[in-house]
């Protein structure tokens, strides 16, 4: 086993390094594809708002770091002190955590599972996962599912939309009078709105680019929808924005907010904008009555409900640790059977040549006595040929460990 973790996340790098490393969904594949073309072999891409991963067996360390920064155009030298590189049993313990929550910016949030099944299953369909990945993504699958399950990890109210809902509080006070806007309609726009929606505000509005889709979920929350064109002529009427879609560009811009506003006559805004690359341009913060929040300071609000459930982190470390323990017996187990395997199949093939030599020899009128001695001296000396080579050949600070070795395998004697 060589599994290696090459990664960036909200600890190791800021919000402004991250949008450059974020892999588009749509090009997932080609981007696995290319990697696979480089002999990096069993790879799978993890790429969310708050991390990119690149899971892969073998050790092309250095090929890898290479290809993240060609692929986004960008010098090695640029961000590699902010990349964590992990392998092994340092890896298992990272890919746990991270899909139980426990390394989430928001932690225990349960959408970084979804996300991590998705990635595998792009490997799958891309042709890159092999049985390896396969496998560890499964238990890794498996131990968040019994985390979940076995500790309170996701019990206190530390969510992204909790931590809206308590920035809208503070800023309009009661939060049955405000109107929201959410632009994009993913998945954690679905959460989120379903969220505000149980908090029931004035009035909830879902702005995409598919209006289908949009008025699918504002069906589910009592809402209405938009297409996304119209947002420069309806924002003034919202007082809170919450933005998340996949655009590669801002899509809210400083004049569409200036506008808002001034037809607001200046009262208030909250911006939020969970998207990562950006979707609302960071120079709208330094407007007056204008509160623009990102991820990474969204996260800052909910820590304060995080003390509240160290003791679930630990009890979730434990679980972890019984994981990766376990996942290592397998595969040395898994290891030991293939040796097995290889060293009997080595052992017939002798015994298979020693036998026909046996019988040419009899059929030739060769003394059956004679025969037998040479049939076993043979076999015996092909035996022991490559245990005796490796116990004479061996550095002295090897022999003794060499000599336990053949002690245990062929039960001696002192």
């Amino acid at each position: 086993m060589d599994l290696n973790i090459i990664g960036l996340n909200h600890k190791t790098a800021p919000l402004s390094l991250r949008e450059k490393f974020v892999f588009p969904s749509d090009q997932i594949s080609n981007a696995l594809l290319d990697l696979k073309a480089k002999k990096v072999s069993q790879v799978a891409i993890l790429s969310t708002c708050n991390r990119t991963e690149i899971y892969f067996n073998g050790p092309k360390t250095q090929i890898v770091y290479q290809w993240l920064a060609d692929y986004h155009h960008l010098k090695l030298s640029q961000f590699k002190k902010h990349l964590y590189h992990f392998n092994n049993k340092d890896a298992l313990n990272h890919a746990y955590r991270v899909a139980s929550g426990l390394d989430s910016m928001f932690l225990g949030e349960t959408q970084i599972l979804g996300q991590m099944k998705q990635a595998s299953k792009i490997s799958d369909y891309a042709g890159t996962q092999g049985k390896f990945l396969s496998h560890f993504f499964q238990t890794v699958f498996e131990a968040a599912k019994e985390i979940r399950s076995k500790t309170n990890i996701g019990a206190s109210n530390t969510t992204i939309a909790s931590s809206i809902i308590s920035l809208t509080k503070k800023i309009f006070g009661d939060i049955h009078q405000t109107k929201v806007i959410f632009v994009g309609a993913g998945e954690m726009t679905e959460l989120i709105a379903k969220y505000f929606h149980s908090h029931q505000p004035k009035r909830i509005t879902i702005a995409n680019r598919s209006i289908l889709r949009g008025k699918n979920l504002a069906k589910k929350i009592g809402g209405e929808a938009c297409l996304l064109g119209e947002i420069n002529d309806k924002l003034h009427d919202y007082d809170v924005v919450i933005s998340c879609t996949e655009s590669q560009l801002p899509i809210i811009g400083l004049g569409m907010i200036e506008r808002a506003i001034k037809i607001r006559k200046h009262r208030p805004m909250l911006l939020i904008d969970l998207a990562i690359p950006r979707d609302i341009e960071s120079e709208t913060s330094k407007l007056n009555d204008i509160f623009l929040y990102t991820l990474d300071e969204l996260a800052q609000i909910a820590q304060e409900g995080i003390d509240n459930r160290l003791g679930a982190v630990k009890d979730a470390q434990v679980i972890i640790e019984k994981k990766i323990n376990s996942f290592y017996q397998k595969s040395k187990k898994k290891k030991a059977s293939l040796s097995i395997i290889s060293l009997r199949n080595q052992f017939e093939e002798s015994r298979l040549n020693e036998i026909n030599k046996a019988k040419k020899q009899l059929r030739s009128g060769k003394p059956i006595d004679e025969i037998l001695e040479s049939f076993s001296n043979n076999l015996s000396n092909k035996f022991l040929h490559h245990p005796t080579k490796a116990l004479n050949e061996s550095a002295e600070n090897e022999t003794k460990e060499i000599s336990e070795l053949l002690k245990k395998i062929y039960n001696l004697k002192e």
